[in-house]
């Protein structure tokens, strides 16, 4: 008799059946290659049998489940298969994390040996992951054993109350772990792979074998489609119902089918993913071609580097950035000793094992009969280097080219400052999508959730006055003077960079990326705490980025056009807000009023995003890694102050220098004007309501009426007004930035010190109109409160960039402090809200933003009113002095550069005579081209005097 009845079972039982037996060839194929061919089992190896174990397991539970009625639906399911379903099920889910925890961890201790004293952060980042793995891993495996209480409930029949939570629920909230440890694994050793000098068709064949990786995650990826398709028809809510299995979840078997299916994908796929790279030896020995060139059998990849003065050689350093090591010793020597060490423990070291053609047996006891045999093999990331690395190397090795390190930032030209800024700018479209969204997505959620309005304003709170007060100065001001510090302790034969704002973007997208995937659980469970946490993560990542993404527009090029580069990137970030809160309005909360989306399907479409999000920022980290950037130091930001007609460390009120007013100052603007700024945006719509109680829980009618439909005696709805006036606060930026670019050559052109005073005598004029009037037509109201956007949008940038004019070798830390500043909606927002709980209006409430906005002045009043301000902030460097600036930077560059190599040859030993004369000579170049002041002396302050003596005497 012919089943009548959709079945999914036969799908489901073909692809994991095929998907074991793949992979136990693999791992028979590891453990042959392992032990007969090698001879050396390591730790590694023993995790991926284990990791085999569980699959194998899992999978055969999957097998027995279909035949007991897994991939159908309840009412076609035998009465008597129930029980052995119930338990196959629940034997699935207990296994399922273990696989995967057994199979990461293979993986990361593999990466543990090819790192072997070679590479410090990836070994401590592979660490770090790898406690992440066995203890979100564990935990998630308690969760699924305990998922009822009883646990009896979870697979048998209870006639008794018993709570359960939904499986499916368990695995969507989890599935955020997976996505970005499966990302943190694919990026660890890239940069290891990339830097490889081996045959072309090697590099090719290891660098796939790893990107394989990539796989899993679309896997992964795909299993959360499923998961989510399935979440659909069930309540995501835990249940106390007698008759539920694995919480309140009818038709388990059909729909939580293909989600099996893609877990035992996701699951077998891995370990076929963490066995290849190992497989060489075995290829070797049956397909010797694939990985030898019979044309071009051991030749490598030819540097064609140049270093910074231009001169050709083949020697490369390690990649600079965040995976260089204490020590810069030579690479031969440290893979030579390297090498004798794993000799002399009769193991393998994981680069040589996978990297060398011909390796197809355990070396020698005897290191020193293997010596020149070491040396005459194809070269791997530990013998990359044929020639003497220095470092004055100024080349970057990416993959397969070679590109040219750049000057230091403040030597940039025009030309390569309009490069490094536009791929700066990026991060600034990114933030901006995020706030853009982040306002609608608040909404969306209190009206789903049925949150407080004082849990609404908490979320916005915990951005800015969480992320923002913490990150700049906890992790964005270390991060970006980390090699200051390394400086100031005189770290000997140290790593060339390992901070900077290279470093500071990479950790800050890290950060933000992982708040993006923490709004899954969040809103799979509408948690109120889990939204706080999401936030203040967010907000925290993007607050490093900013620390360091502010300050490097402002000083990567001509100092004259510092305030054009930065108004224009926050430009395109108020467009960026503009299209999110768009396809927010217009894509993400369309069906808000429908009743069966109350809950928090509603924001299901709004995790794609944000998982593309996080993607994306995953690539951005990687390019960020690879992309060089200019970089200055403290000593260099010092020396640019020289040529200002006012000297920044003079004194001034309270004995106060004049730099520290000028930063203290910013510090308050800004802290009172992005307080303002929120307000205004968290209350616009009671503002365009003219509501007196705003404590009103919003319903689902509330939310569409918001989102969709005008209010009574509005032409247009609260998101298009609020829409309009981010479009206002977009033109405004892009103005201020033309103004600027006008400014130094145009006198009449109001400076920017004028312009924010402008701007925030305006600001503080139309906030009080909102405050004050109340016209019969409510339509009034919105051209004072657009007016009010459009004024205040170039406030940040030219706060940020004339609070940061002459702080000279403190630069770093201000602007660590002036992002800070946007710390501020952590607590004015809330007073709002009490004056109106207190019984008094929306409007009189909101004459406080006006007045916070008169405390901003005070900057732009002390730069008009005090001399010495006006005359810092409107200094403008021309080319003459630019270029002075320019060449005392190089001569300073040059001889630390001369006096760094001496020392590393002092340090090594070599001969003292072996390199005076070299020496000697390039040290009377440098001598002759001006520069006599040695390093570590406080240089004398005549030649800005005489500048500045040259300037007054100037006519006019």
């Amino acid at each position: 008799m012919s089943d009548s009845f959709p079945d999914r079972g036969p799908a489901v039982f073909n692809v994991t059946l095929w998907t074991l037996i793949l992979a136990t060839c693999i791992v028979a194929a590891r453990l042959l290659c392992r032990i007969r061919i090698v001879r050396s089992v390591t730790w590694d190896d023993y995790f991926i049998v284990i990791a085999w174990v569980f699959a194998a397991v899992l999978s055969v539970c999957i097998e027995l489940a279909v035949s007991k009625g897994l991939g159908r639906h309840d009412e076609n399911i035998a009465p008597e298969n129930w029980n052995a379903l119930r338990r196959y099920e629940y034997a699935f889910s207990v296994l399922y994390n273990p696989s995967l925890m057994a199979t990461k961890t293979s993986v990361l201790i593999f990466y543990l040996r090819l790192s072997k004293n070679t590479q410090k952060v990836l070994r401590l980042a592979s660490w770090a992951v790898l406690a992440i793995v066995n203890v979100a891993g564990a935990v998630l495996t308690l969760i699924n054993i305990f998922q009822c209480r009883p646990v009896q409930a979870a697979f048998d029949p209870y006639p008794h109350e018993a709570y359960c939570i939904p499986l499916l629920t368990e695995f969507l909230c989890a599935a955020p772990v997976n996505v970005v440890t499966d990302l943190a694994i694919l990026a660890l050793p890239l940069p290891v792979l990339t830097s490889m000098r081996l045959p072309r068709r090697q590099k090719v064949i290891l660098i796939f074998t790893f990107a394989l990786g990539i796989f899993v995650t679309i896997v992964d990826v795909v299993r959360i489609y499923y998961l989510e398709q399935a979440i659909t028809q069930v309540s995501s809510t835990a249940s106390n119902n007698p008759a539920a299995t694995f919480g309140d979840s009818p038709q388990f078997a059909w729909n939580a089918s293909f989600t099996f299916m893609w877990s035992a994908i996701e699951v077998n796929v891995g370990i076929i993913c963490a066995c290849i790279p190992t497989l060489k030896p075995l290829v070797r020995r049956i397909l010797p071609a694939m990985l030898v060139d019979p044309n071009a059998t051991r030749t490598c990849e030819k540097d064609t580097s140049t270093d910074g003065n231009g001169s050709s050689g083949n020697g490369r350093p390690p990649t600079a950035g965040l995976f260089a090591d204490d020590q810069n010793l030579n690479p031969a020597q440290a893979h030579l000793d390297d090498r004798r060490t794993s000799q002399a423990s009769a193991e393998v070291s994981a680069v040589d094992f996978i990297t060398t053609p011909d390796m197809t047996h355990l070396p020698e006891a005897n290191p020193r009969a293997q010596t020149p045999d070491l040396l005459d093999r194809s070269p791997t990331v530990l013998t990359s280097a044929t020639g003497t690395y220095s470092g004055t190397d100024n080349s970057v090795y990416f993959g397969f080219v070679n590109m040219r390190r750049p000057k230091s930032m403040i030597r940039s030209s025009v030309r390569d400052s309009f490069k490094y800024c536009t791929v700066v700018t990026i991060l600034f479209l990114l933030w901006g999508f995020s706030y853009g969204l982040l306002n609608q997505l608040n909404n969306a959620v209190s009206a789903v959730s049925g949150m407080s309005t004082a849990e609404t304003i908490g979320l916005s709170s915990m951005y800015f006055g969480g992320g923002y007060l913490v990150g700049p100065l906890l992790v964005g001001e270390w991060i970006l003077r980390h090699d200051e510090h390394s400086r100031s302790r005189k770290k000997k034969n140290g790593p060339d960079q390992i901070g900077g704002y290279r470093a500071t973007f990479i950790v800050g997208l890290c950060f933000y990326g992982v708040g993006t995937i923490m709004f899954w659980p969040s809103a799979i469970l509408t948690s109120f705490a889990g939204f706080m946490i999401c936030n203040f993560v967010v907000g925290f990542g993007l607050a490093i980025i900013e620390t360091g993404a502010n300050p490097f527009l402002i000083f990567c090029g001509p100092m004259d056009y510092a305030e054009m580069r930065l108004c224009l990137a926050q430009g395109v970030q108020a467009v960026a807000t503009v299209l999110s809160g768009l396809l927010a309005q217009r894509v993400f909360f369309t069906t808000l009023d429908t009743p069966s989306d109350t809950g928090s399907l509603t924001l299901l479409d709004v995790q794609w995003t944000y998982l593309a999000i996080t993607l994306l920022c995953a690539a951005l980290a990687l390019f960020f890694y690879y992309m060089p950037l200019p970089e200055v130091t403290d000593a260099e930001m010092e020396n640019s102050t020289r040529y200002l007609p006012v000297d920044p460390k003079k004194h001034s009120f309270g004995g106060l220098e004049l730099r520290t007013w000028t930063l203290a100052l910013a510090v308050l603007a800004q802290w009172t004007y992005v307080a303002g700024q929120e307000t205004m945006s968290i209350f616009f719509n009671e503002i365009m309501t003219t509501q007196n109680n705003i404590d009103l829980p919003p319903t689902t009618d509330d939310a569409t009426k918001q989102f969709l439909e005008p209010p009574p005696g509005l032409t247009l709805s609260i998101p298009n007004y609020l829409l309009i006036a981010h479009t206002a606060f977009a033109v405004s930026r892009f103005l201020a930035a033309y103004l600027a670019y006008l400014s130094p050559t145009h006198p009449k052109v109001p400076q920017p010190r004028t312009v924010l005073s402008i701007t925030t005598g305006m600001s503080v004029l139309c906030g009080g109109l909102v405050a004050g009037l109340r016209p019969a037509n409510p339509n009034l109201i919105a051209i004072p409160a657009i007016l009010f956007f459009f004024f205040e949008g170039p406030m940040w940038p030219l706060i940020f960039t004339l609070g940061l004019r002459g702080q000279g070798k403190r630069t770093k830390r201000a602007a660590a402090w002036i992002t800070m500043g946007a710390s501020g909606p952590a607590f004015w927002p809330f007073v709002i809200y009490a004056i109106t709980e207190r019984g008094g209006s929306i409007q009189t409430a909101f004459s406080l933003v006006p007045a916070l906005f008169v405390i901003t002045g005070f900057f732009s009043f002390f730069l008009d009113l005090k001399r010495d301000a006006r005359a810092l902030v409107d200094a403008r460097v021309g080319a003459e002095d630019q270029s002075r600036i320019q060449d005392r930077a190089n001569r300073d560059v040059d001889l630390n550069t001369i006096l760094a190599a001496r020392r590393r040859a002092s340090v090594s030993g070599l001969p003292i005579d072996e390199e005076k004369a070299g020496f000697l000579k390039r040290f009377s170049i440098a001598l002759s081209k001006g520069s006599t002041v040695l390093p570590g002396r406080r240089s004398s302050d005549q030649p800005a005097m005489e500048h500045r003596e040259a300037n007054n005497s100037s006519p006019g």
